[in-house]
């Protein structure tokens, strides 16, 4: 599976927030968002809110 782009809009004290965590762990704003998205997920399919990845809809 290939990557995709995904534009998002938030507040940009969020943004700026975001970007502070980015450059305390090295990383591109980009990967530090995807780093959290790729946590979220992980923690809502050990929730069972969702399931993983070809386990149903």
């Amino acid at each position: 599976m290939g990557k995709v782009t995904l534009s998002i809009y938030m507040e940009e004290e969020d943004k700026e927030a975001l970007q502070q965590l980015a450059d305390a762990e090295e990383r591109s704003l980009s990967q530090m968002a995807v780093l959290i998205l790729k946590r979220a997920i992980k923690q809502a399919q050990t929730d069972g809110t969702i399931l993983p990845p070809g386990k149903g809809k």
